[in-house]
């Protein structure tokens, strides 16, 4: 399909164009005339809202947020070279401000505005939803680059965040669009969606995957976690893809029907005949032939929402059928760590909500022999939703055959309160049985699975999936799930002589 190209990168804009733009006021220094008419022009070529990454130039935000006020970084964003600042007080310093009622409510349409609306100068396609966000956002980058159109991803796998704050992701979204991308397939997180991170956006689509138990610390109810996703839809994608398996999904259909010019609905089972080995699944979508490498069930809900992505942007789906071959596991999604060599399975995934959990337990038990036993190692985050903890011990209760509690990232609070917090939720078993054990140190943890597995025998290692650091007490120290579990079964591989 033909990409959809800007002309030419953005140009610096004026501040009183910016200052319109957003709906707030100029407010000249008092070194400056009083005369806005008269005022010397001021052209903005950058925007943040972090004083660390000012270049000058650039307009700095000052966000109020839960910890800090941006207005307290003025002086050092000023000492780096920022030109003018977005405020919503008045500050007694001598450079232009732009006064805006919140700055947080603003800063997506000002970045917008200073990267010259990037969305319109590639095709923009929005993924959200509880569960799948990063794998069908490799899937819909991987389809549409077999067939042709030069592809950039965003998302949990690059970055601090799922989706960039404003600044970042227009300034990203911009450079992709220089460097000739045709897409930028990008995950939206709620989070995002209800700090206005999108706002001023255009996408070519918006995808829905599902809506399950997760960021109530946030959110604190699951209708304000629904309505803050409902955002992708409220007009801003000119496509909605949804899921309407899911019954969060078929109430977004009926809300979606009324602001956006096409709602495509999809389903999981638009991918049938399913076959999963440790080669990946196969099946048929539309009545083709499909196969691709992501191991376990769970996953041909994700191709099925990357193909349905795909055909309502336009491609061709015999087209899609084949591309689909290129669709390939995502680092720590279900992502194997053990090889031809190793007679155990060994899996990472990221898994750390109820639903996800179940769903890669359920998916990982086709993947071992008959007789083998279900591993399940894993936490839960500290500082977030508590709720969730016993509905994840419930999950692996339900699908796994031994359970090992351990830490996630335990932040500030205590790992011992965690894993009990997760036991709460286990009611089949106990330590007496061998099929329930706490050990708090993570490493240990995936030692002792890997130990005393037997042939046959699945490990699921889950919650941290790509994350290359553990968070504990303040301190973050280096550790990545499956490079222990790679050194654990090397042992292992070594003691068997």
């Amino acid at each position: 399909m033909p990409e959809r190209r800007g002309s030419a990168p953005a140009q610096p804009i004026p501040l009183e164009e910016l200052a319109a733009a957003i709906g707030g006021t100029c407010v000249w220094s008092p070194s400056q005339r009083s005369d806005q008419s008269a005022a010397p022009a001021l052209l903005v070529r950058d925007i943040t809202h972090d004083s660390r990454s000012v270049t000058p130039g650039a307009l700095f935000g000052c966000v109020v947020g839960q910890r800090h006020d941006g207005h307290h970084f003025a002086a050092q964003a000023l000492n780096a070279g920022a030109a003018a600042l977005l405020v919503s007080q008045v500050l007694d310093v001598d450079v232009p401000q732009i006064v805006v009622p919140d700055v947080r409510d603003v800063l997506g349409l000002a970045s917008a505005a200073v990267w010259g609306q990037p969305w319109h100068r590639c095709q923009v396609v929005g993924i959200t939803g509880t569960a799948g966000k990063t794998t069908v956002t490799h899937a819909i980058a991987a389809i549409a680059s077999a067939c042709g159109t030069t592809c950039e991803v965003m998302g949990t796998l690059d970055g601090s965040h799922t989706t960039p704050e404003a600044p970042d992701l227009c300034r990203r979204l911009s450079q992709a669009a220089d460097a000739g991308a045709g897409m930028v397939v990008l995950e939206v997180s709620s989070h995002a969606l209800a700090q206005g991170r999108v706002d001023g956006a255009s996408f070519a689509a918006g995808v829905f995957t599902n809506l399950g138990h997760e960021h109530l610390d946030f959110h604190e109810t699951m209708e304000d976690y629904f309505n803050a996703k409902a955002r992708l839809f409220d007009g801003r994608s000119e496509i909605a893809v949804l899921n309407v398996a899911d019954t969060w999904g078929r109430r977004l259909a009926s809300m979606a029907a009324g602001t956006t010019a096409d709602v495509v609905e999809w389903q999981p089972s638009d991918i049938d005949r399913i076959v999963v080995s440790t080669a990946g699944i196969s099946g048929r979508w539309r009545g083709r032939s499909v196969h691709c490498g992501l191991l376990g069930r769970f996953n041909a809900a994700n191709v099925a929402a990357a193909a349905a992505t795909a055909s309502a942007l336009g491609f061709d789906d015999d087209a899609i059928a084949d591309a689909i071959a290129a669709v390939s596991p995502v680092r720590g999604r279900l992502w194997p760590v053990s090889g031809p060599d190793d007679d155990v399975t060994v899996l990472v995934d990221y898994a750390h909500k109820p639903d996800a959990l179940a769903a890669a337990l359920a998916s990982a038990r086709e993947l071992g022999s008959a007789s083998g036993r279900l591993w399940a190692v894993f936490g839960a985050g500290g500082d977030r939703d508590q709720s969730k903890r016993a509905l994840m011990g419930a999950a692996a209760d339900r699908h796994a055959d031994v359970l090992i509690l351990t830490s996630d990232n335990p932040r500030s609070e205590d790992p011992a309160r965690i894993a009990a917090g997760i036991a709460a939720g286990v009611v089949s078993r106990h330590d007496a049985d061998d099929s329930l054990h706490v050990e708090l140190d993570r490493s240990s943890a995936i030692s002792y699975a890997v130990r005393h597995a037997q042939a046959g025998d699945v490990i699921v290692v889950a919650g941290k999936g790509h994350e290359t650091a553990q968070v504990s007490a303040g301190h973050s120290v280096p550790f990545d799930d499956a490079v222990v579990a790679a050194e654990h079964l090397r042992r292992r591989r070594s003691a068997q002589g």
